[in-house]
């Protein structure tokens, strides 16, 4: 009590503090400017589903006239954000757990930024940066929020020390579900904002531009189907890589190229060659264009065991690609079979092999599935849709009084 009625104290000196911009006029609650200055906190800025959210957020809120801040410890993604006017604080925060001591050393450079440019709102990614978000809400009175990216395990401390803000983002219905449900957060404090794609940055090649595309990675006319994924047990890389085996019986020149970075690496290099898939199955790094390698693909297939929305799978569809999938979490949200893609069950390597083989051998029904696949994105996961619901998440939070905030 005594921590929020602080909070609430410095809020109200906030308010009448004169912006950077040496603007005399008092600044009112934050939901009535025209211009909200809002960090975004994640732990990188690494290729990566987060990283994607954050990216697209911070331009289009800079699209808007907002004044937006990156804190994160860094990564290959960076300059993306630096190009769009984002500025990036570095911050000691890649780490796993949220009581790592050193966690803490960020408070004072991150009061800093908040205190200098009059910060209105912080945004966390990541229970590591909402922890830090919290903390150093307490001595400074500016509010933070979360968004929730997937699934947590229940535990204690996720209970006694909840760290989602004043409200939380989920990106799909069955992260509300599990939210609610194995999380125990008030359904008012939860709203869903689906993840948004910026249509501008995907697009459907023709057949010209694909050829051309595959000459350049070495590919020929053979029938390609791959993944773009973080190489970890719940993406359901060895589910694929045993479903290609039985593809190549129909189609014995097909290639599968696996896009991306993990723990599983070696294990799935050696599922490879165990099976005699050295020449079909290829490993890429990952990449930072995700817009590039869709074209050299005929089918998208993410075959997980859990996912929050699927971000990738979202891409491959405004790309235009027929996407195969595991109908599991926010994939059901995504793909109604048959008309959008197709759902397999998960963990099923010979149901994913006749999907796969049934859309690479209709070719025309497969370019109707694209089409239609993203008609569906540009309606219902546009960027500019992403933005109206975030804003107006920012702007429940900024109206918000101390008796309002549990």
């Amino acid at each position: 009590l005594c921590f929020t009625l602080k909070g609430e104290k410095l809020r109200a000196e906030r308010r009448q503090r004169p912006s950077p911009n040496n603007c005399c006029t008092p600044v009112s609650w934050g939901y009535e400017k025209d211009d909200m200055r809002i960090v975004l906190l994640a732990n990188h800025l690494n290729v990566g589903g987060i990283s994607s959210y954050v990216i697209t957020l911070g331009r289009g809120l800079v699209s808007r006239g907002h004044q937006v801040f990156v804190a994160t410890s860094g990564g290959s993604l960076v300059s993306k954000l630096q190009k769009s006017g984002i500025r990036c604080v570095s911050l000691n925060v890649r780490m796993k757990s949220e009581i790592n001591p050193f966690l803490f050393g960020n408070i004072p450079r991150l009061l800093a930024l908040l205190k200098a440019e009059n910060i209105d709102l912080m945004h966390a990614q990541t229970r590591v940066t909402a922890m830090l978000a919290a903390s150093s809400s307490i001595f400074c009175g500016v509010p933070y929020m979360t968004t929730c990216h997937g699934y947590f395990k229940p535990h204690w401390g996720r209970r006694l020390v909840p760290l989602w803000g004043r409200r939380v983002i989920a990106i799909s219905r069955p992260v509300v579900d599990h939210l609610t449900r194995d999380m125990e957060v008030r359904p008012e404090k939860i709203v869903l904002v689906p993840n948004g794609i910026d249509l501008n940055a995907f697009r459907p090649l023709s057949d010209a531009e694909r050829q051309a595309l595959r000459d350049r990675w070495g590919l020929g006319r053979e029938p390609v189907v791959g993944i773009v994924a973080r190489l970890s047990d719940v993406k359901g890389h060895a589910f694929l890589i045993d479903a290609v085996a039985q593809v190549r019986k129909v189609f014995p020149d097909v290639k599968c190229l696996i896009f991306g970075d993990g723990p599983l690496e070696t294990e799935l290099k050696q599922r490879v060659q165990t099976l005699g898939l050295k020449d079909a199955v290829l490993f890429y790094p990952v990449i930072n264009r995700t817009s590039e390698v869709l074209g050299l693909l005929d089918v998208f297939v993410m075959p997980s065991l859990s996912e929050g929305l699927g971000l990738s799978a979202m891409e491959a569809m405004a790309s235009g690609l027929p996407t195969v999938a595991s109908g599991v979490g926010g994939l059901l949200d995504l793909i109604q079979d048959g008309v959008t893609g197709r759902l397999v069950p998960p963990k099923d390597p010979t149901a994913l092999a006749l999907v796969i083989q049934d859309v690479l051998a209709d070719r025309v029904r497969a370019r109707d599935m694209g089409e239609k696949a993203r008609f569906f994105i540009a309606t219902n996961y546009s960027q500019e849709k992403m933005l109206d619901g975030t804003l107006g998440v920012y702007r429940t939070v900024l109206g918000q009084n101390a008796s309002d905030v549990s």
